[in-house]
């Protein structure tokens, strides 16, 4: 793929530089999951763009492929294996969306507990206080 035109091979090379990314998108999934504090998620996050970014071009470039040459790659590149790897990053995906709005409900939760509070100890210090009388003996 030195110059601009496609070649046969490419194809081939182009596939296996998808299945690559595709794993590679599985380990930062599998990483987002075990991570203990969802803080630790951006640098993930950033890596599985950039993943993506990668995916997106050599998507573009197998179209561009497929249109030049009749075979059809995805025939002999096993199928199925792409569709488990897929199906395996969809749920780790899922599950890290999962686990975010459940953080985020406990934010939620934290937050609004907090506000009750203030608020209590606001209302609380609003009323007058009575005075103590001075006893003399």
């Amino acid at each position: 793929m030195a110059n601009d035109r496609l070649q046969h091979s490419d194809g081939m090379l182009l596939l296996q530089k998808k299945r690559a990314l595709l794993r590679r998108w599985d380990v930062l999934a599998q990483q987002q999951l075990a991570l203990s504090h969802l803080d630790d998620a951006l640098p993930l996050l950033e890596a599985k763009e950039d993943c993506l970014e990668d995916l997106q071009r050599i998507d573009s470039l197998l179209e561009d492929w497929d249109q030049s040459f009749p075979t059809k790659l995805d025939e002999i590149l096993e199928p199925q294996g792409l569709q488990r790897l897929l199906e395996k990053i969809s749920r780790a995906e899922q599950e890290f969306a999962r686990r975010v709005a459940q953080e985020r409900n406990v934010t939620i939760t934290e937050i609004k507990t907090l506000l009750q509070q203030l608020s209590y100890g606001a209302v609380k210090s609003n009323r007058p206080q009575p005075r103590r009388r001075k006893t003399i003996f």
